[in-house]
């Protein structure tokens, strides 16, 4: 799954789409988790809070710490799985991986 341009919001216009039959209903991300790298921003120092703003399932907070920058969590429960904070990081720190 490549989520660098757009999120998953389980359409299911991909399906039809699909030149193979590759993809079949229903979608389910349940086997992925966002995760958050080493370049993170938040992780250097920057405040950045933008995977959190995509995050419609609010599966990502930022934890304050004191006398620095909050840091991303990523709820594992929360998160859908949906890959809408991949593509806005703006230092790649943001993937998906197989939970």
């Amino acid at each position: 799954m490549d989520f660098r341009s757009a999120g998953c919001d389980a359409c299911g216009a991909c399906i039809p789409a699909c030149t193979v039959s590759a993809l079949r209903p229903p979608l389910l991300f349940r086997d992925w988790q966002a995760q958050i790298g080493a370049q993170c921003l938040a992780q250097q120092g920057v405040e950045c809070r933008v995977c959190g703003e995509a995050c419609d399932a609010a599966a990502i907070r930022f934890r304050p710490r004191l006398g620095g920058v909050a840091q991303p969590e990523i709820s594992p429960s929360a998160c859908t799985a949906c890959g809408a904070c991949v593509g806005v990081c703006p230092s790649g720190a943001v993937s998906m991986r197989r939970a």
